[in-house]
């Protein structure tokens, strides 16, 4: 059975949950989570979720270059591990349909491919009727026309380091332009 939490993540199922997303590009996704919630957020970690495990091209991985490959079904993701007695998961969520487009299908600004879907992944049958119920509430503020795929996690692995804090080193580096927090 393969994993469906980071490998390196901080996590204690005791006291802590699980939220993965995808938001397109998770660079800017891991950037912009991190500016907005900080320490209120256990750990953040991107990967690689939900994809065809027959197409991994390393032992127990895949590459960023696999899936950029586009045939993998695998989606860019952050997961972060929270304390629901310091955030919720209804604010995560609604930060989520905040800081990019889910109303286009495989694709944020000029990234296109499935790698940039828009989706939550839920860790339990509980969190995946509540992810249900809040894009449910978030459909009208996007005319209806939300594209996120809500479903339960299959699997997840981390992305390789590099791409791990990857804005925060590379101050310069490349940010999908639909990463910013809008009013709604």
């Amino acid at each position: 059975m393969m994993s469906t939490v980071s490998k390196t993540i901080k996590f204690n199922p005791q006291t802590e949950k699980l939220l993965t997303l995808g938001a397109g590009c998770f660079w800017g996704t891991e950037h912009i989570y991190r500016k907005e919630f900080g320490d209120r957020i256990t750990d953040y970690k991107v990967g690689y979720a939900n994809g065809d495990e027959s197409k991994k091209d390393l032992k127990d991985a895949i590459s960023y270059k696999r899936v950029c490959g586009g045939d993998t079904d695998f989606n860019e993701v952050l997961q972060v591990s929270y304390n629901p007695k310091t955030v919720g998961m209804k604010e995560l969520v609604d930060f989520f349909f905040r800081i990019h487009d889910p109303t286009t299908l495989n694709s944020q600004g000029p990234d296109t491919g499935t790698q940039y879907r828009s989706s939550l992944f839920a860790h339990s049958q509980e969190d995946l009727q509540l992810l249900k119920e809040l894009k449910a509430q978030w459909q009208p503020k996007w005319n209806n026309r939300i594209k996120t795929e809500v479903e339960m996690i299959q699997n997840f692995f981390d992305a390789e380091e590099y791409h791990q804090l990857y804005l925060d080193r590379n101050p310069n580096g490349y940010s999908c332009p639909t990463h910013y927090v809008r009013d709604m």
